[in-house]
This record gives structure tokens, sequence and C-alpha cells, in this order.
């Protein structure tokens, strides 16, 4: 390897060279940190003495990292001047396991006592990665500083060798697998073994097909696992997931891929108890809501985060209900995460339109209030979604960037409106329009939605389509009169016609335009100004105005652009842009175009990860 030099240029016309090899232990233990300890062997090994010694030392840490990477039969190869014979598949295979060999003869099995975290992943018929390191390596005690191991495409056979060498190591906390059987049926040989390891925090499993057996024999001297965080990534039945919770008193976090429905009732058991558990996710539930009740009575009383996704069971919609499970048997939740998601029919349209009606107004109690937890509904091109949240500072956020002195004593107008906004925010009824296809079908379907737009006082509408059209949003927003906030994850499709804004202004009502006071708008570049001043004319009470910006966007032409119309919007006080590559470099740039360019008053230009927002005084 040729000398690793970076070049420092000083301001001054000399130049002054930092070698790598001259970095501080510490600096290079950082850098060594972030990579795999075969790229840290062959680059680094042979460059010095002292670089050399420092990679043999015990005090930095290794990471393992293998991955198959084959050519695909279907990559062509480039032709060499010289005939010769095309190299086949088998010798590429041969070429990969040679390499396989090589690193765990010379790097892995030499510095087990030093590696911190293994991670394998092979997808292959043959499992030829998985075959070569285990026919090498064996993940015994000589491996006690290792605390992570990922599996990926493990055969079953392979894993349960596997699991009964990870049993000897003292430091393991996080394991993850992904087996590679699709027909695999029985997990009840694999859950006891994972539940056996002695310091375990963290699992996931992941197995393919649905129908799964759990059959772990009762044992009088059971061992408890010590797992505190549990990811189900298979189907399983309420049943299967008791007696696998029977193991974990100490779990903390569930979350389990999709619970099935199954011809056994579930049995409550009262000797289930999760003392510690405070999180659950279902990401599809599709038991009754009588069974989910009984599972959840027995182990939620300290349950704070909740999130479940139904479909169909339109008895999950009884708000009623939710409110006293909630207040008798889960006192300590905190957030609430709901969905139900039904299909749609055109020629159920009627039933449809209760059930979004009736959905919105069930849970518009004071119970619900009080928990500032607010609704939603969004639309997909086959689906329609109900959801309930815990409350999140989705439109205005400004107090995020609102931490200096100088700034909260300047802007006490905009302290005042954010107050006054968090006492109704919780009010929040959202309307998303998902990545629907806008085609006829769409376009009848929107229009047979609108009776359900009018009678629900949206105040926010979220669309997060590609290809809408500018004739549709002229279409929805008269059916939503108590809009407040306007989003656009990417500019609508304008045809050269359509950018007349005093046109679609007169078409639509003043009070279905005019309450909009927050627009965000995403995927902007500086050439589409056009797009930017129909916005401008369209909404002239805009307060709070974001910009998602693209790369390569010429943020302060565009800032510039904007403040220049401000005329047409005297009340825009917040202008947000969300930069991929934003830094400090961009702050200056800004504030030096305000300084010559833009004249503002009192104005206070910040920086929050990617967004850079300024705010001044009106």
């Amino acid at each position: 390897m040729s000398c690793n030099k970076i070049d420092v240029k000083d301001p001054s016309s000399r130049k002054s060279y930092a070698y790598f090899e001259n970095l501080s232990n510490e600096l290079l233990y950082e850098i060594f940190e972030y990579l795999d300890a075969y790229d840290i062997h062959k680059s680094f090994s042979n460059l010095n003495i002292r670089l050399q010694n420092l990679i043999i030392s015990s005090s930095i840490l290794l990471r393992i990292k293998l991955e198959l990477e084959l050519k695909s039969q279907s990559e062509p190869e480039l032709e060499s001047e010289s005939e010769s014979e095309p190299e086949s598949e088998p010798e590429s295979e041969l070429e990969a396991e040679s390499e396989l060999e090589y690193r765990c003869q010379h790097v892995i099995i030499p510095n087990s006592h030093r590696i911190l975290s293994l991670h394998l992943a092979d997808y292959s018929i043959e499992q030829l990665l998985i075959d070569t390191f285990f026919n090498h390596c064996i993940i015994d005690s000589s491996f006690h500083r290792l605390e992570s191991v990922i599996l990926k495409g493990i055969k079953t056979k392979k894993l349960l060798t596997t699991l009964s060498y990870l049993k000897s190591l003292p430091r393991l906390f996080t394991l993850t697998i992904y087996i590679n059987d699709k027909h695999y049926a029985d997990l009840g040989n694999i859950y006891p073994l994972i539940f056996s390891l002695p310091t375990l925090k963290y699992n996931q499993l992941y197995v393919p097909g649905v129908e799964i057996q759990i059959n772990i024999s009762h044992v009088i001297n059971k061992t408890f696992s010590t797992i505190e965080y549990l990811v189900i990534g298979h189907f399983c039945t309420l049943n299967q997931l008791n007696s696998l919770l029977h193991y974990t008193p100490q779990l903390r976090h569930l979350s389990c891929n999709e619970a099935i429905d199954s011809d056994k009732k579930f049995k409550k058991d009262l000797s289930m108890k999760l003392p510690h558990l405070k999180s659950i996710c279902f990401k599809q539930f599709d038991n009754s809501f009588d069974e989910f009740e009984v599972f959840i009575k027995e182990i939620s009383s300290q349950l704070q985060i909740l999130n479940i996704t139904i479909y169909w069971k339109k008895a999950y919609l009884d708000s009623n209900r939710w409110e006293q499970l909630i207040k008798k048997y889960m006192p300590e939740l905190e957030k609430f995460y709901f969905k139900y998601i039904q299909l749609i029919y055109d020629n159920d349209m009627t039933n449809l339109l209760d059930s979004i009606d009736g959905f919105i107004k069930r849970f518009n109690s004071p119970f619900w209030i009080e928990r500032k937890l607010f609704r939603e509904l969004k639309i997909h091109d086959v689906k329609i979604e109900f959801s309930i949240h815990s409350y999140r500072k989705e439109w205005i956020s400004l107090h995020e960037n609102m931490n200096n002195d100088t700034y909260l004593k300047q802007n006490s107008i905009e302290n005042n409106y954010i107050s006054n906004r968090e006492k109704t925010d919780h009010h929040i009824i959202q309307l998303t329009i998902g990545d629907n296809k806008f085609n006829e079908r769409s376009c009848r379907f929107i229009k047979k939605f609108k009776p359900a737009l009018e009678v629900i006082q949206f105040t926010h509408l979220n669309i997060e389509n590609d290809n809408m059209c500018l004739h549709i949003l002229s279409d929805i927003l008269p059916s939503l009169p108590n809009i407040e906030s306007l989003k656009l994850s990417y500019l609508p499709i304008f045809s050269l016609e359509s950018l007349s804004t005093e046109d679609t202004r007169n078409g639509l009502s003043i009070s279905a335009i005019d309450k909009i006071t927050k627009v965000k708008l995403g995927q902007v570049t500086e050439k589409d100004e056009q797009e930017i001043q129909f916005f401008i004319n369209l909404c002239p009470h805009i307060e709070y105005f974001e910009i998602g910006c693209m790369s390569g966007t010429n943020v302060p032409s565009l800032m510039k652009f904007i403040m220049e119309r401000r005329t047409r919007i005297p009340n825009l006080y917040y202008l947000c842009f969300i930069i991929p590559m934003a830094d400090e470099n961009m702050v200056r740039t800004l504030e030096k175009a305000i300084v010559f360019d833009i004249v503002i008053d009192n104005y206070t230009i910040q920086r929050s990860g990617n967004k850079i927002s300024v705010h001044w005084k009106l």
C-alpha cells in the first residue's frame, strides 16, 4: 500500500502535510472503530512497526462483517485483448471460499479474544459463507469479548449447533437471527436455546413462512431468560406468544410482526406476569378484541407504550371499550398508536363513509382530548387507514430552535402564539393522501369521498403522492374549509395553463384556503419558482413556510425569491429550509444574503440538524 498522506493546507503559501501514520493513538482508535477488522488488517498492518503493534494491541476491539458477494450469471464479463476462457461461476465461488478461509485463519481466529461484534450475511442456496466460516471457526469461550452476533440466512441445523456454542460467551448481549429454511415448522427447540444464553438482553428472530409451531416442553425447574428486548419476526398465535413470555420475566420491550388467529381459544394464565414490560408493538394483530383484552389484562399494568395495527375487525373502533381498558389496566400508558385498516370497494362506499364519520366522532371525548391524541385518516390506492396517534409537533415546531435568551426576549409574540396553539393542537384531525395512482378510478373515488370530507372538520392536509395533479388538489380543497396546514411531499404536477393562481383562487371558496397558515413543500429546487409563487398567491395568510430542498438547490436564491414577495404574505414570520447537507457554512451564506439582499429587522437564524430556520418579529 502506498503511503497514506493527508494534505492539510494552511492559508499561507507554505504546504503542510500530515501523514496518517503520525496520527495519535487516540485518533487511530476512533478511526478503527468504524472499520471492519479485515480492512484494518489488509490496509494498515504493513505500513510501519508502530501501526503493526497498534493493530495487534488488545486495546483495539474488532468488528467482523462477512457478506457473500458473488457475481450474478447475468452480469457480462469484460472481454480482454487475448482470448481466454471466461471465468465460470464455480471458480467465482472458489475464490470467495478462499477469501473467507483466509479471513478466518489470519484475522478472526488469532484475534478471537478481541472481537466485539460478528455479522454474517449469506442468502445463497449453498450457504457457502456460513458453512465456510463454521468449518474454520467455532464460537467458543475464546470469544470472551463478543457482545453482538448477527446471523442472516442461516440454516436451522447449523443454527442449533451454533446456539449451543454461544452459551459459553460471557458478554453476548445482542443476537439477531434470520433463518433461511422456508419449510421449517417448529421453533420449539430453538427458543429454549436462545433463552438459555446467560447474558442476552436483545433478541430478534425472523423466520419465513406462515405455519409455524412453537412446542416448548414444560420443565419444572426451567431457566428464565435475561432478555429485555424481544422481537418476534414471524407469525405466532397468542397461545404461542404466551408460552414464550413465560420464559422472559425481565422483558421490557416486545415487538411481534403478526399475532394470528387460531382455532384454539386464548387461555388466560394468571402465572404470566411481566412487571417490567413498558412497550408492546403488534405490527398486525388478527385476534378478536375479546382475546386482546384477556391478553392485555394479564401483562400491562406498567405499560407505557402500545402500538397496534388492526385489519377489518370493527369491534376495535369502540372508543368507550378502549377508554375503559386503558383506565383500568394501562394506567401508566403515555403513548398510544392505534391503526385500523380497511380495503376500499366502490360498491361499499356508504358503509365506508359511515365508518369514517363514526371513527372521528367516537374518539372525540374528553378522555382522548386530555391525552392530546389526534386522529388521522389516510387514503391509499386500495385501502383506507384510521389512526390515533399520541400528540407530536408535526406542524409547529418553533421552540425546537428557540433556546437562546436573546431570541426569547425578542419574540414574545411568537411564544404567545405557540402557547396558544399548543392548547388546541391536540384537536388535530389530519387527512393524508398516500401513494395513490391518480387515474380515472382514483378521481371517481375522490368525488365519492367528498361528502365525508365535508362532514369531518379536517384541520391538516398531508399529501405524500409524487404525481398529484393541480386540478385534483383544487378539487379537494373546497371540501376542507377548516384546513390550517398544508403539506406536500412533492410539488403537484402543473400544466402550463394551470399556473394562473388567480383563476384557481376564483374557483375555490375563500374559506377553503384563507385559514391555511402553515405550508410545507418538499423536493424543491430554485427552478420551481413558479410553483412556489403559486402557493404564495394561493395562501396569503401563511405564517410558517417550510421548504424541503433537493441536493444542489440554490437556497440563498430561493430565500431571496420568497422574501421579495412578503407583501403577498404579510403574516409570514418563520421561514425554514430542510437542506440535505446543511452546515454552519450554509448558515453564514444565508445570513450574508439576508444582510446584503434582504431587509429584515430583529431576525434570528439557527440550524438544528439539516434544518435552517429564519424567524423575525412582525
